[in-house]
């Protein structure tokens, strides 16, 4: 469907209220209930009954939040039967089949009218199903963070046509159908992150991604080997320099590695990661030989290829030709290095926390994280310290995180009882596609390696700002007016309301609660919020000859929500409230 046309209404809306509405942090005084701030922090915001379901799980903020993560960790009990309908319905195709169906349908024989492309824009449009309809609202958090961790262009055609395995089969829980290799059952978000790296290091995006199909002895290529440190594992805060001296580097006692290792990494650890992960490859029918071999897209060592030189990595020394078994120790010394505990906390704690979180809190998470490396639950116990620690229940540091474009969306969604089911294919989830692009956050399209930007500064410049409001302002509209159902159907909403009047003043006060879920002490009324958004509401149309507003008070015939014509336009006036709301910093930080 195309774009609804722009009226005065909504340019009045979009341009002359938003630049006061969405002011700075500094502007905010109210900070939102405990039960609002875990549930933004823990997800993708509340909907429905959620912030009463939170508080009626004890006694006090303490134990409801224990509740509430133990739940949400346990998350295999949640029953999501509203999403599970919604994906039964949207008529997907590729979410299960097997990693070598995958391959052969869509690298080897790409017949299908999407070619590669198919699987990931399925995982693309189940992505905003998951964190809009969910209930396991931490897991689908929890995805997006790994997804990020660990990214990979989408649109790379070596790694669109699996990426329904990679999804599935690397960042999250096993499903039924669909078991990992032996020794590697817990390598999930849930799971073990040495199990974990293990998975992302042999799955053909990331072989291909980062180029190490083409590593070999003869020719070596450092891509994937520099990212695996700087990025999965020890992290550039770790990083050395490219000739560090000898007072950079210092031991570490640490039993999985006796001897000791060097705390930080320097160039020539990178050059030596690239020499042990030569041979790593994917079998893709033109190694080894060229002729007669497997295509079936599956991880493989090759020997030939493999650089049998004596290495050293971090300080730790491995013998000439100790074969794949010095590939695994190499995964062994990255994933348990304390730097890694460190990197992997930092970044945990930005994304839940606080774009500079406090080293109180880095410093437990990044505890747990190491004590636990050999468990097979060591991501959740990681979990766990961080959701439960005092830092996190500080509801005082609420605004310090600003969500990224995805996040808005998907709440905005949550909050306005959405009604979109996002399919494969057809004409609004690809439009939703599109205007996600212009945000600069469409799911699995950052081309880096380095994944999204977890920082506010990043996301609040004009552009991303805009269009991600664009994209608000097409989906509070799109079949309006249409015999499809609305995607937020604001006018159900209204008229289900049980409003004994409506005015200006009760629609904003209305519109406040129904959207951020919660209210001042005092209630609304009275705030500055509440008054400009009033004003709004209650300014008249563009009119040449008479620029006046209505009373606050002014009574509104029920029936007339509904109805857009001169000189009220009152449906069209409620729906740009809905959007004012939107873009204010009580709906945009978490």
């Amino acid at each position: 469907m195309m774009d609804a046309p722009v009226s005065g209404m909504q340019k009045m809306a979009r341009n002359d209220k938003r630049t006061s509405v969405a002011a700075s942090q500094a502007d905010v005084t109210a900070i939102p209930p405990f039960a609002n701030v875990v549930l933004d922090r823990m997800g993708f915001g509340p909907r429905g009954n959620d912030v009463a379901a939170f508080n009626a799980l004890g006694g006090n903020d303490d134990a409801r939040l224990q509740a509430y993560v133990e739940q949400q960790l346990n998350w295999s009990s949640i029953a999501d039967t509203e999403l599970d309908a919604r994906i039964a319905g949207a008529g997907y195709t590729t979410l299960n089949k097997s990693l070598a169906q995958l391959w052969e349908d869509y690298r080897r024989d790409p017949t299908n009218s999407f070619g590669y492309y198919e699987p990931l824009d399925e995982i693309e449009r189940l992505a905003y199903l998951r964190a809009v309809y969910s209930k396991r609202q931490l897991l689908e958090f929890l995805a997006d963070f790994w997804h990020n961790h660990f990214n990979i262009y989408g649109r790379d055609t070596y790694a669109a046509p699996t990426w329904v395995s990679w999804d599935r089969d690397v960042i999250r829980p096993p499903v039924s159908g669909f078991s990992r290799p032996a020794g590697l059952e817990d390598g999930h978000l849930m799971g073990n992150f040495r199990q974990m790296l293990e998975l992302t290091a042999k799955h053909p995006a990331m072989i291909y991604y980062l180029d190490n199909y083409v590593n070999g002895r003869a020719d070596p290529n450092e891509n994937y080997a520099r990212e695996i440190i700087e990025l999965h594992t020890l992290g550039s805060i770790n990083y050395a320099g490219p000739d560090p001296q000898p007072g950079d580097i210092s031991t570490i006692s640490n039993s999985d590695f006796p001897a000791g290792f060097n705390d930080k990494y320097s160039d020539d650890d990178v050059y030596e990661a690239m020499r042990f992960l030569t041979g790593w490859n994917v079998k893709d029918g033109r190694n080894p030989y060229g002729t007669g071999e497997e295509n079936t897209g599956e991880w493989y060592f090759w020997p030939d290829w493999h650089d049998g030189g004596q290495k050293q990595l971090l300080g730790v020394h491995w013998p000439a030709y100790s074969g794949i078994s010095e590939v695994y120790g190499m995964l062994d010394l990255l994933a348990y290095h304390p730097g890694t505990a460190e990197h992997i906390a930092l970044k945990l704690c930005t994304r839940f926390l606080n774009d500079t979180p406090p080293q109180s809190l880095v410093d437990k998470v990044k505890q747990t994280f190491y004590d636990a490396r050999h468990d097979s639950d060591q991501l959740e116990q990681t979990y766990q310290t961080l959701l439960l620690s005092d830092e996190f229940k500080d509801t005082s540091t609420w605004g310090n995180k600003l969500k990224r474009p995805f996040e808005v969306v998907v709440s905005a969604l949550r909050a306005c009882d959405g009604n979109f089911t996002v399919r494969p294919d057809d004409t609004e989830s690809r439009y939703l596609g599109y205007y996600m692009q212009r945000t600069g956050q469409r799911p699995f399209y950052w081309r880096g390696p380095d994944g999204y930007p977890d920082k506010r500064t990043f996301w609040e410049g004009g552009a991303s700002l805009v269009n991600t409001w664009r994209t608000l302002d097409w989906l509070v509209d799109e079949n309006v007016g249409r015999d499809d159902p609305d995607l937020m159907p604001v006018t159900d909403i209204m008229a289900a309301s049980g409003l004994s009047e409506y005015t200006p003043n009760s629609i904003v006060e209305f519109w406040l609660k129904q959207l951020l879920k919660w209210e001042p002490a005092g209630g609304w009324i009275g705030t500055t919020l509440h008054g400009t958004l009033t004003e709004f509401m209650s300014k008249r149309p563009d009119h040449e000859t008479d620029p006046s507003t209505w009373p606050a008070d002014y009574p509104i015939p029920p029936e007339d929500i509904g109805r857009n014509s001169y000189p009220y336009y009152w449906n069209e006036r409620v729906r740009g409230l809905v959007k004012l709301i939107f873009a204010t910093p009580e709906f945009m930080q978490r």
